[in-house]
């Protein structure tokens, strides 16, 4: 009776009446009861129920109790208003049960536990208490609706004026706006996640995730910008943009001077492959749906790995930017740029400034031929560029630029390349040239050609083709090749891979075959570095001259023909001292 006098003292009660009871059961305040909680000099909290008992020093009240909650009026900032309790100066509640502790001055409601304000804003939970703190503690799981997010969590806590709520194991969700693009919520959780409506930001720490329409980011922790609809995220953040399908294709083409994929290969869907960026800092805007990432910045896609250190994505058009040195990885190759340009939806990549590509070598498959285009195959690729663009879907690489391939056994210079599964293109003032001379005379098991390979062969023309299936090529305008005691010119030339053999014509003008002999080789210092006519006509001087209509070179017999028209034929055959 004592502890309830003290408490009566402290609140104000409307005509509370106590009716003795025996000694066995609890004392009954029957009648209305109106309790008024002030803390702070402020009058924070009312309760109001139609029956009172005490049970262990407390106050019980168990038919309906109902009140209200007073905040200050705290608005959200400016531009927007608050998601939830924007009326927060008198919001409504009601429980199935309340308990009041007059010597902690603590108020406990419990069972079916409603919250709302008049701009539809609903609190529901199983258990509140009011402390003196100036706090509203929910140690049960809870949901905050609101017109535009809802909050839920495990356990949480407010403040009065309710604009700071913060729930463990929690999970924001916010609702698609009109100043949004699209019709998508997105859902945000954390170990801990708190919202403050005055700064309009929430701050997300422990497993942070934000999930919208297919779209998943992941960091340790971060922060939701309500107003402005970003985020901004930090400590290793993941960013995974999940299609349908599991389906996978590599970025890149083969880009070897010979044999690359087989053009029957189907080339998978590249809309079924998901998005993945990793970055120390990652900030999302949802407005716009650009990614920025920073520091350590990689770009996964199927068996694709693109690093660089900083890169903005567009998710709406599936776009990447990526800039700071990039390297592009995939199994057997790797592929560096300054920057990079990609269409992740058609998968079409540009990378620009320093290209290098390097394709690993490999081993020669079990019952493979064995051929020195082959054992070409097989080995290590370099590819550089000013400029490279790779369309994935139609197997498409074209570089631009000062571009250079460098392989075991031969090197290539030339404007502009084009690789297709089909075949390789070299155009504008193409050189192909024989190095490593003393490992292709060992391949070759031919030790007569040892001195005549260390004055590697070279070969000049406009545009050059090469097919990637048979290993066959064609060279076009201007076609000269240069060895160390001879050289051909003529309009066209075809190589056989199988057989081994040039065929050099020429349409107008007949083909040219200058032969200096055995004992008087041209050094290599000579013509290195001429343009193919010029280098053509060093080695012709003081040289043996033979024309005809067509000049076969053939490497397994180790000779030449050259045949005239129809007027003069004639055949010289001679031990060939090159090998292509």
């Amino acid at each position: 009776m004592a502890a309830l006098v003290a408490w009566a003292l402290a609140l104000e009660i409307e005509e509370v009446k106590v009716e003795p009871f025996p000694p066995d059961q609890p004392l009954s305040v029957s009648r209305k009861v109106d309790i008024v909680g002030q803390q702070g000099g402020r009058r924070r909290w009312r309760l109001i129920a139609e029956q009172v008992k005490l049970a262990a020093g407390q106050q019980v009240f168990e038919q309906g109790a109902r009140g209200y909650f007073y905040g200050d009026g705290v608005d959200a900032g400016e531009g927007a208003p608050s998601p939830f309790f924007a009326s927060s100066k008198q919001v409504t509640w009601r429980a199935k049960r309340a308990r009041y502790d007059a010597t902690a001055d603590e108020l406990y409601l419990e069972e079916e536990v409603e919250v709302r304000s008049d701009d539809g804003s609903l609190l529901l939970t199983s258990a509140l208490r009011i402390t003196p703190a100036e706090r509203i503690e929910v140690p049960a799981a809870f949901t905050v609706k609101g017109q535009e997010m809802v909050l839920q969590g495990r356990s949480g806590s407010f403040n009065f004026p309710f604009a700071l709520l913060r729930a463990e194991q929690g999970k924001l969700v916010v609702l698609p706006g009109e100043g949004l693009d699209g019709a998508t919520s997105t859902t945000i959780t954390a170990d801990q996640l708190t919202y403050d409506r005055t700064q309009q930001v929430a701050e997300g720490k422990g497993n942070l995730r934000i999930r919208e329409g297919g779209l998943e980011i992941r960091a340790p922790q971060g922060t939701y910008l309500r107003q402005q609809a970003q985020s901004i995220l930090s400590g290793g953040v993941v960013l995974q943009e999940v299609a349908a399908g599991s389906s996978r294709d590599p970025l890149l083409a083969d880009l070897r001077l010979a044999q690359a994929a087989p053009a029957s290969a189907a080339t998978p869907n590249p809309q079924n492959q998901e998005v993945t960026i990793i970055a120390d800092r990652l900030t999302y805007d949802r407005n716009t749906q650009v990614a920025r990432g920073e520091g350590n910045l990689e770009v996964q896609q199927g068996e694709t790995t693109i690093q660089a250190a900083q890169g903005i994505y567009r998710r709406r058009e599936s776009q990447s930017l990526l800039t700071g040195g990039v390297t592009l990885r995939e199994p057997g190759r790797v592929l560096t740029a300054a920057r990079l340009e990609g269409n992740h939806r058609d998968k079409i990549f540009v990378f620009e400034e320093n290209v290098l590509y390097r394709q690993m070598a490999t081993s020669t498959p079990a019952g493979g031929s064995g051929s020195l285009t082959e054992e070409l195959r097989q080995a290590e690729t370099e590819v550089r560029a000013a400029r490279l663009v790779y369309n994935s879907r139609t197997g498409t690489s074209e570089f631009s630029g000062a571009v250079e391939f460098i392989q075991r056994g031969r090197k290539a210079k030339a404007n502009q390349a084009i690789i297709t599964p089909e075949k390789v293109e070299l155009r504008g003032e193409v050189v192909i040239e024989q190095i490593e001379g003393d490992w292709l005379a060992r391949r070759l098991q031919n030790p007569q050609t040892q001195a005549d390979v260390d004055q590697p062969t070279v070969i000049y023309a406009n545009h050059v083709e090469i097919e990637q299936a048979s290993g066959n090529a064609r060279f076009f305008g201007q076609v000269v090749i240069v060895q160390a005691n001879r050289a051909v010119e003529g309009d066209r030339a075809e190589y056989s891979d199988q057989e081994q053999i040039f065929r050099i014509t020429a349409e107008q003008a007949p083909v040219l075959l200058c032969d200096r002999g055995e004992l008087n080789p041209i050094p290599r210092k000579t013509t290195e570095g001429l343009p193919g006519r010029d280098a053509l006509d060093h080695l012709c001087r003081g040289a043996n001259r033979l024309s005809g209509k067509l000049v076969t070179l053939n490497i397994k017999q180790d000779e030449y023909t050259v045949e005239g028209d129809g007027e003069r034929q004639g055949m010289v055959q001679f031990r060939l001292t090159d090998a292509l």
